[in-house]
């Protein structure tokens, strides 16, 4: 009997040890179901911050379509936060609220500045952060700049050439380098063929706001301009010019239903955001990049009522353009008639992207 007894006892050790060691595995498993994909899942999300909504034409619209784009090929989830304005403090927030979602990189593409993304790294050392803009930074160190104003020289050549009125309109949100890179290229663009021409600037104070964007063009229209470009977010300027019956270029977006709309400056933001995905830190770039026309990274689609010799003169800069021009090269002044690039000078980029806080000559504001 007392061997009965030791073997049903053994028979029972082992079989609630069993029992034991199922509910252990089926925890481990409900864990690793769980948590661990989580945090793989993490380990593979990019977070995207714009200041508006993902669906709207313009900015908002391109940064997200071209993220999700690059996340999807790299097999990244894109996590997206709308509507997050620029002030610190509101970028602060959001960069805790994700870097506790576990993200491993976080683009602000609402115009946070680079100060508080250099802040951020020093909170938040094992997250990317970046800028994607037409001057960003990646990370602490490169720069992954975007040759917008190359597109935007090309437009002036368009607006120079089509011009009636030798008054031609551009709406921007305020002074600073970025902004002023597009205005200056884009004057020299329309200096280039027409010399009697004038660009008239309107500020609108933000970088979206439809009722001082709207009220710009009426200010533009009532100085008899019948041509205009932007530097806004979103398509209140592009959608307002076509009431007034003013040609423009659009930033960002193409309008193939606008008549007035004859070209559009386009960037393959998609292709800057796979390498900004794949880039681990800044150290990768070796150098500040910079991507423009002659990188295939910037577009000027020419859409309607383009005429041939419009056509040939622009083809013909974007050959010059790949072939080694620089934009901001030779002799340049600003609208006080200081001196600015000497005629066998060119302006570097870092200087572009720094100091560029003047207009060039040739500018003329209304509206404020």
């Amino acid at each position: 009997m007392k061997t009965s007894t030791d073997e049903e006892l053994s028979r029972r050790f082992y079989i609630l040890n069993t029992i034991v060691a199922i509910i252990l595995l089926a925890a481990i498993f409900v864990s690793i179901s769980q948590f661990g994909a989580q945090a793989w899942q993490g380990q593979r999300q990019i977070a995207l911050v714009i200041p508006g909504e993902k669906n709207q034409l313009g900015w908002n619209k391109s940064q997200y379509t071209a993220a999700k784009k690059a996340c999807d090929e790299l097999n990244f989830d894109l996590v997206i936060r709308e509507n997050v304005s620029s002030d610190a403090d509101a970028c602060r927030k959001v960069a805790d609220e994700l870097s506790k979602r576990g993200v491993n990189a976080i683009v602000f593409a609402n115009g946070c500045l680079l100060r508080s993304i250099i802040e951020f790294e020093k909170v938040y050392p094992k997250i990317k952060f970046s800028t994607i803009e037409s001057i960003s930074v990646l990370h602490s160190g490169g720069r992954y700049s975007i040759l917008s104003y190359e597109a935007s020289y090309l437009a002036g050549i368009l607006a120079g050439l089509h011009t009636k009125t030798n008054k031609i309109g551009y709406v921007a949100p305020f002074m600073n380098p970025e902004v002023n890179q597009g205005i200056n290229a884009f004057t020299m663009g329309v200096q280039r063929v027409n010399p009697k021409a004038e660009v008239l600037i309107n500020w609108t104070g933000s970088w979206n706001d439809p009722i001082h964007e709207e009220q710009a063009v009426q200010n533009l229209k009532a100085e008899h301009v019948d041509f205009l470009t932007y530097h806004q977010n979103g398509d209140t300027v592009p959608n307002s010019a076509e009431r007034a019956g003013i040609n423009f270029v659009a930033f960002n977006e193409t309008y193939p239903s606008h008549s007035y709309c004859l070209a559009a400056i386009k960037i393959k933001w998609n292709e800057a955001y796979m390498d900004l995905i794949k880039y681990k830190d800044a150290h990768e770039l070796k150098a500040n990049y910079a991507f423009g026309i002659n990188q295939g990274l910037i577009d000027f689609e020419i859409l309607n009522n383009v005429t041939k010799r419009e056509k040939v003169l622009i083809d013909t800069a974007i050959w010059e353009i790949e072939h080694g021009r620089l934009i901001f090269s030779g002799e340049i002044f600003d609208r006080n008639g200081v001196q600015k690039c000497a005629a066998n000078e060119t302006i570097s980029l870092k200087n572009l992207q720094n100091n560029m806080n003047w207009l060039i000559k040739g500018v003329r504001i209304v509206g404020n």
